[in-house]
């Protein structure tokens, strides 16, 4: 993508109105990994002061069992603003996972120097402000923000706003098998290019600002000496996105279909998908429950954005269930009669995130939990409606 003006060459003296412009290399992987290349009107680096920031830490539950949980998200008050706000409930050392419902608008800039932020805008609209430009978002899309990105976040509507929040170590991109050799999307990806969009317009701003930047645990409070959204012109492969979840193009067959078919986002550790409305199978003879899967490798946390189609019992819209690795999940008591005259279609809409490295809960979450689901596939539990896992 290119917006503004860019010289001819990489690493050209570059003037507007008989100014030099500074030329920021922002790059993935050191030198050899995807980059941009940013032309500034100051120097990005020039601060006034530097000082301790708030606490950037989540305190955990320090589980002794490791059990499948429900969270109930809906039930989390409003906090904060889009940095303080975040209010984690699941974490380990390659994301957490968590919810933010803002109280007020986001002043200080942000930027992230350990992970890559995803925010999925489960119900609200507003605009992301970063270097690279300004970009709208609506409810229901991704917000994908690489690591170094100095944004803000304004919200239209604060009341009618809910976000799940994913710090991710690893870069985020489309999953490897999606795309051709030369990294294009090929024809067998759920997705085009044309279904991502990047920033639209440069925004200009004067005077002094304050950034906090989040790194290694810790937040530092910085006074720069000019407006960080100086840029005249940049190109390059990095930079943010927003994708709707609505884009994703779901596949279907005959027969049940795995988790993987809905990748939507890969990273180290872990993959986020998107289930969304779709036929199920249609083959005569096809089960008409999900198979039980023991997905011994990898937890799997299901984020409940709306449909009637239940993920068990308890789950409604603002849930996330985790299940854990090791451990069998599934339909519960209950579903396989109310399956037999199930439509030939789901309208779940759901987040779906599964890691390598397990996941554990914060004292936020505590506060949410539902301490009766591990035990609603017991014979005498709670009747569910099944899982469409």
């Amino acid at each position: 993508m290119r917006l503004g003006e860019v010289p001819r060459k990489r690493h050209l003296r570059f003037e507007v109105e008989g100014a030099p412009l500074h030329e920021e290399l922002f790059s993935r992987g050191g030198d050899t990994g995807p980059s941009s290349l940013l032309y500034h009107r100051h120097m990005p680096e020039a601060v006034q002061d530097v000082v301790e920031g708030d606490a950037d830490d989540t305190s955990m539950e320090n589980e002794k069992v490791h059990e499948h949980a429900l969270l109930q998200g809906f039930r989390l008050p409003t906090h904060g603003d889009a940095i303080t706000g975040r209010q984690w409930l699941l974490v380990n050392g390659e994301i957490r996972i968590g919810l933010l419902v803002p109280q007020r608008q986001q002043s200080a800039f942000l930027v992230d120097g350990s992970a890559d932020d995803v925010l999925f805008v489960h119900s609200g609209s507003g605009t992301l402000h970063t270097q690279f430009g300004r970009l709208r978002f609506d409810h229901h899309d991704y917000l994908v923000i690489p690591r170094g990105t100095v944004y803000r976040v304004e919200f239209d509507h604060l009341e009618e706003t809910r976000v799940v929040v994913m710090e991710v170590a690893g870069a985020v991109d489309s999953p490897d098998h999606y795309r051709a050799p030369n990294g294009q999307l090929t024809e067998l990806a759920p997705y085009s290019e044309r279904d991502f969009r990047g920033p639209e317009t440069l925004e200009q701003g004067e005077g002094t600002s304050q950034l906090w930047l989040k790194r290694d645990g810790h937040m530092s409070c910085y006074s720069l000496d000019h407006h960080p959204f100086d840029v005249v012109g940049w190109d390059g492969t990095v930079y943010p996105v927003a994708f709707n979840i609505h884009d994703f193009e779901a596949r279907t067959g005959r027969f049940q279909l795995p988790a993987a078919t809905h990748q939507t986002f890969q990273a180290a550790g872990c993959v986020i998908c998107s289930l969304v409305p779709r036929q199920l199978a249609w083959d005569p003879e096809a089960a008409s429950l999900p198979y039980h899967h023991s997905n011994v490798d990898r937890d799997s946390v299901r984020y409940r954005v709306e449909g009637k189609d239940g993920g068990g019992p308890g789950v409604q819209p603002g849930s996330f269930t985790h299940h854990v690795g090791g451990l069998a999940h599934g339909p519960q008591p209950g579903a396989a009669p109310r399956s037999e005259d199930r439509p030939a279609t789901t309208d779940e809409l759901v987040v779906m995130i599964e890691t390598s490295h397990p996941l554990h809960r914060t004292q936020v979450a505590r506060q949410v939990v539902d301490t009766t689901y591990p035990f609603s596939w017991h014979d005498g539990g709670a009747q569910g409606s099944g899982s469409r896992r």
